[in-house]
């Protein structure tokens, strides 16, 4: 039904085309591709790619879309130290359109069988803070199976919640709704409906605003016992995994300054 390429062919025929289009694209994907040991494919990707929870299917992107995502993309991965990404083993970023896993519509899907990130450069792109999480998001569930090889379990992390709290179905059961990633900010210990799907979707969502929005988090941290908890374990876990995900990363991160619109 599908086409399988093995992980040795599937790099092999991105390194291909990275080196057919290093002219092409925006300068800095070269420089971050050096830096982090990351085959990024942003012309002619190869679809579909089976996994065993079913195919990661899309299109190449338009070049002036993929430059323009590059953009934002490299400013945002350059925020990680290269032993945190080395650490989760990836080896490949694919920018694309009309990206699918298993027929339904996703702005980004890892990949964790062949070690790549898939990120659909034109999902989304009216919200341009909401692009910027999307990429940390996404890393983050590289990070979170890595660590114990546990992606959809955390007991710790549970008790963490309000009394009597239950996680929803998942996020794949809300990826049709536009609304839940801006609604429920205010509920205590989460940041929107999306985090409340699921664990790893929680960690994801706090691990991403922490990256990209900072200053809402230490107002949140204020006044919400339960973000503050989390906060806290986001930095453990984030050290435990790699000695460079320390506090002077935090610090830097906290002082970041986007570029304007």
């Amino acid at each position: 039904m599908f086409r399988f390429l093995t992980p040795v062919l599937f790099v092999a025929l991105a390194c291909e085309s990275a080196v057919a289009q290093s002219k092409s694209t925006a300068p800095d994907l070269a420089t971050l591709g050096r830096k982090y040991k990351l085959d990024i494919v942003t012309r002619a990707p190869i679809f579909p790619v089976k996994t065993r929870h079913g195919a990661i299917d899309g299109a190449e992107a338009d070049r002036k879309e993929a430059d323009s995502y590059a953009a934002i993309f490299a400013f945002e991965w350059s925020l990680y130290p290269s032993e945190l990404v080395k650490k989760t083993g990836l080896r490949g970023v694919v920018f694309c359109k009309d990206l699918s896993f298993a027929g339904q519509k996703r702005t980004a899907v890892p990949d964790f069988e062949h070690e790549t990130l898939y990120l659909d450069v034109t999902r989304g792109r009216h919200d341009e803070l909401y692009v910027r999480k999307v990429i940390h998001h996404e890393f983050f569930h590289l990070v979170d199976l890595k660590d114990d090889g546990h992606l959809y379990e955390d007991e710790r992390w549970v008790r963490l919640n309000p009394p009597g709290f239950k996680y929803g179905p998942g996020g794949a059961k809300l990826q049709d709704d536009p609304t839940v990633t801006t609604t429920g900010k205010d509920d205590p210990g989460f940041l929107n409906r999306y985090a409340a799907a699921g664990v790893e979707e929680d960690k994801a969502e706090l691990f991403a605003h922490m990256m990209v929005e900072p200053k809402m988090i230490a107002v949140r941290v204020e006044k919400d016992k339960y973000i503050r908890a989390k906060v806290e374990r986001m930095k453990e876990l984030l050290t435990a995994f790699s000695s460079k995900a320390d506090k002077d990363f935090w610090a830097a991160v906290d002082e970041v300054k986007r570029p304007e619109k």
